[in-house]
This record gives C-alpha cells, sequence and structure tokens, in this order.
C-alpha cells in the first residue's frame, strides 16, 4: 500500500512528507500525467499517517483538503492556456466516449461535482469544462467540493487505522474504479491512434472525415438531386 511508502518517507523527510504530498496532490488533477497518480492513495495514506501519530494530524488535514482543491484549478487554467484539442474534438473518437464529452459540456457545473469523485475523470473534467464555464463559477464549484473530497479520503485512512472494514472496502472500491476508468481512458486512445493511421494509410489528413461507401455516395447525390429539382420548381 503506498501508505508503506509514504511512512518511509515520513522517517526521512519528517513533516516534509507533507509538501512531497501536496505536489502530487496538485499534479493529479492539474497536469495531465495526473490520469496515473493515485490521488486517494495520497490523501488515505495522510489520514493513515496521522491516525498512527507519524505525522500532525491538523496539518496533514489541511494538505489533503488545500492541495485537493488546488489541483483542479490548475487543470482549468492550463486547459484555457491550450488545452489538448482532442477533448474538445469529436473527430476520431469512440461515440461513447465522444457522447461523455458533450454530456460534461452541457452540464458542466454537474460534471465538476461528480468528477471531483472518480480517478482520471478529476484530471480531465477540469480541460472540459474550462471552455464553457467562466473560472468563477468553476471555482465556486470545483473549491469546496475538491476540498470536501480531500477531507473525506483523509478521514478514510484514519479509519483504516482504527481496523474499519466499511473503510477497506470504500477504498478498495475506489482504487478498482480507478483503474478501470483508467483502462477504459487507454481504450480510448488507442482506437483514436489507431483511426488516425488508418486514415493516413488512406491518404486522408488525421481530422478528415472516414470516407463515404458507395452506398453513402448514392443516397447524397439522391438529396442533392431532390433539392435541385425543387430548387427549379420554385
Amino acid at each position: 500500500m503506498i501508505a508503506d511508502g509514504m511512512a518511509v518517507l515520513a522517517g526521512e523527510l519528517g513533516t516534509g512528507l507533507l509538501v512531497v504530498a501536496s505536489v502530487a496532490l496538485v499534479a493529479e488533477s492539474g497536469l495531465l500525467i495526473g490520469v496515473v497518480l493515485p490521488g486517494i492513495s495520497v490523501t488515505v495514506g495522510l489520514g493513515v499517517l496521522a491516525g498512527t501519530g507519524t505525522v500532525p494530524g491538523v496539518a496533514a488535514g489541511l494538505t489533503a483538503a488545500v492541495a485537493g482543491a488546488a489541483g483542479p484549478s490548475l487543470g482549468y487554467w492550463r486547459g484555457r492556456r491550450g488545452g489538448p484539442a482532442a477533448l474538445h474534438s469529436r473527430r476520431g473518437m469512440p461515440a461513447a466516449a465522444a457522447r461523455v464529452l458533450q454530456l460534461a459540456e452541457r452540464r458542466p457545473v454537474l460534471a465538476v461535482a461528480l468528477g471531483q469523485w472518480f480517478a482520471v475523470v478529476r484530471t480531465l473534467v477540469p480541460r472540459v469544462t474550462c471552455g464553457v464555464l467562466p473560472y468563477h463559477r468553476f471555482a465556486a464549484v470545483s473549491i469546496p467540493v475538491a476540498s470536501v473530497w480531500g477531507l473525506a479520503t483523509f478521514a478514510l485512512g484514519g479509519l483504516l487505522t482504527r481496523g474499519s472494514a466499511t473503510a477497506a472496502r470504500l477504498v478498495a472500491a475506489q482504487q478498482a474504479t480507478a483503474h478501470l476508468l483508467l483502462l477504459a481512458l487507454l481504450l480510448v486512445v488507442v482506437g483514436m491512434l489507431v483511426r488516425g493511421l488508418r486514415r493516413r494509410r488512406l491518404g486522408q489528413p488525421p481530422d478528415s472525415p472516414r470516407p463515404r461507401t458507395p452506398a453513402e455516395a448514392g443516397r447524397r447525390r439522391a438529396g442533392r438531386a431532390s433539392t435541385s429539382t425543387g430548387d427549379r420548381h420554385a
């Protein structure tokens, strides 16, 4: 468990561990590399160390809350300054993934509030919603929700030190969900890469639409012909 590694670091760094934990938490939501960083493991680990007296409890809780809230804001501003176009373009994207992004853009406040509770999603939502939410609205939802997330997962760590089976199941469920979401993201990325390679083999630009089948081309010509006939009669 990551808490074991954090305990070793705490023995070497003392309260300096809180600085390392802060950087990891901010990076998890603020940088794209965050999709593979275990944010909840850090906050839970802080709770475990606080519960065993390895680090000061109040300072560790504040670290979980403040750093957890700062990460999404960093992700928001990085998205505003030129986030990856793939998060906003639908070309080459599997239909299911495109529908999820479209829903997030239509309900950005809900996406920010719910996305904070799921790994991988935590990293992507600020970049998806930065184009449709002004920062003051984003922050009004993200900062309190992320702070609660940080404190709640920190509290789970404290419960683990007391042998809570419920806390253990919740942490295990969160980690399993994170692995599934990461796998889904990897499948989307691989699918987009494969489609891009196929277009290059066909001599098309990466963002060009797929070639029409003969049936689709015939229907398009028929539609144009009927439109042209209607215009002449008019």
